[in-house]
């Protein structure tokens, strides 16, 4: 499934709008609409943003596929530029992924 189809289907789980998922993300509703008819995955921090907005692991957004030398990319570009807003357990959960491994540093 891909990474829209996932956020969109959260979404309706969750009965959560464009405009809600703006504010709880911190992303512009015309950048969640983009994003969502996209089949391209954003930026990394944007898929963290979006994953923390709709309380899933961010491993759960990415496609099995990127689970690869460019999600180490991504992501400590992420954790670069986000660090600050990240909580502690977040920074765990990305670094564990950069790790390959399945639980908390």
């Amino acid at each position: 499934m891909a990474w829209n189809d996932k956020v969109k289907k959260l979404m309706q789980e969750r009965h959560i709008n464009q405009k809600q998922l703006s504010h709880l993300s911190g992303i512009t509703e015309s950048s969640i609409s983009r994003y969502l008819h996209l089949n391209k995955r954003p930026r990394m921090d944007v898929v963290v943003n979006i994953a923390k907005a709709l309380q899933v692991d961010t491993e759960y957004l990415l496609d099995e596929d990127e689970h690869t030398e460019s999600a180490f990319t991504t992501i400590s570009t992420a954790i670069a530029r986000k660090g600050g807003e990240l909580t502690a357990e977040e920074k765990n959960q990305l670094i564990s992924l950069l790790l390959g491994k399945d639980s908390n540093v």
